[in-house]
């Protein structure tokens, strides 16, 4: 709990929220919007001899009117994480810092993670932060509806030292070792997909939608998708985010606009 707390305490000082800073989470999406815009050839080719090509038939057939429904969270153990931090959009009524999607924190050094819906996999990679050189992964798919689901898998969060960057190239080469999934591949909901591996509480998965391939950038609240979202742990969860990082002057929703 002290060692929680103190990390917690540093965390504050250096950054706004338990989250990658605005010019980190500019730079991220620069380069998921890049990779997902240039991913159409691993979408539209299917091999001819693989299983996957098999199932890729199978959900290039899917109707396209089909909406989207994803799982709770991109934990396959439910309970793996223990706070969430909820969407908002960049002019918000709590005045909250711009956030595209739901991040799942995790204190767990290991966990396994699943495919929330179904989809054709655009790419998987390990990205570099530009600005200190922490690294994760990266990972996308199509729906047959057309939304693109995103996740990125890091084993932190905010600012690291040469210490922790270190680690984390480690941990990134780990996690990318563990990826049962690759571009052109098709996967489905439920399916277990590979590990995150964690240095901290921080650690965690940050899930975004976004509207379409090829449109402009639009994210999407994940909560929007999420069959009885209301009933699950998720806002309870992210309550105890707000409460760590705004004590009670904050008491955001899943989709803060």
């Amino acid at each position: 709990m002290k060692l929680r707390l103190l990390t917690l305490v540093l965390l504050l000082l250096l950054i706004p929220a338990a989250s990658c800073s605005s010019s980190d989470q500019a730079a991220i999406k620069k380069s998921i919007s890049t990779r997902v815009a240039s991913a159409e050839s691993a979408i539209a080719a299917p091999t001819d001899t693989s299983t996957a090509g098999q199932q890729h038939t199978d959900i290039s057939s899917s109707s396209q009117t089909d909406e989207l429904s994803l799982l709770p969270t991109p934990f396959q153990n439910q309970t793996d994480y223990w706070a969430l931090q909820p969407f908002v959009v960049q002019a918000n009524q709590l005045e909250m810092q711009f956030h595209n999607g739901f991040d799942y924190f995790t204190d767990r050094n290991k966990v396994a993670v699943h495919a929330v819906s179904t989809g054709r996999v655009l790419f998987v990679e390990i990205f570099e932060r530009a600005r200190d050189g922490a690294s994760q992964i990266n990972l996308a798919w199509q729906s047959p509806s057309g939304e693109v689901v995103l996740y990125t898998l890091e084993p932190s969060a905010g600012p690291a030292d040469d210490t922790k960057i270190a680690e984390q190239k480690i941990l990134a080469q780990k996690m990318m070792e563990s990826m049962t999934i690759q571009a052109g591949d098709d996967v489905r909901q439920g399916e277990f997909i590979g590990y995150l591996y964690g240095q901290d509480e921080w650690a965690h998965v940050h899930m975004t939608v976004k509207a379409s391939r090829n449109g402009p950038e639009e994210w999407l609240c994940p909560a929007d998708f999420i069959t009885k979202a209301k009933d699950s742990d998720l806002l309870s969860k992210s309550l105890i985010w707000a409460e760590h990082l705004y004590k009670d002057s904050k008491q955001p929703e899943l989709c803060n606009y």
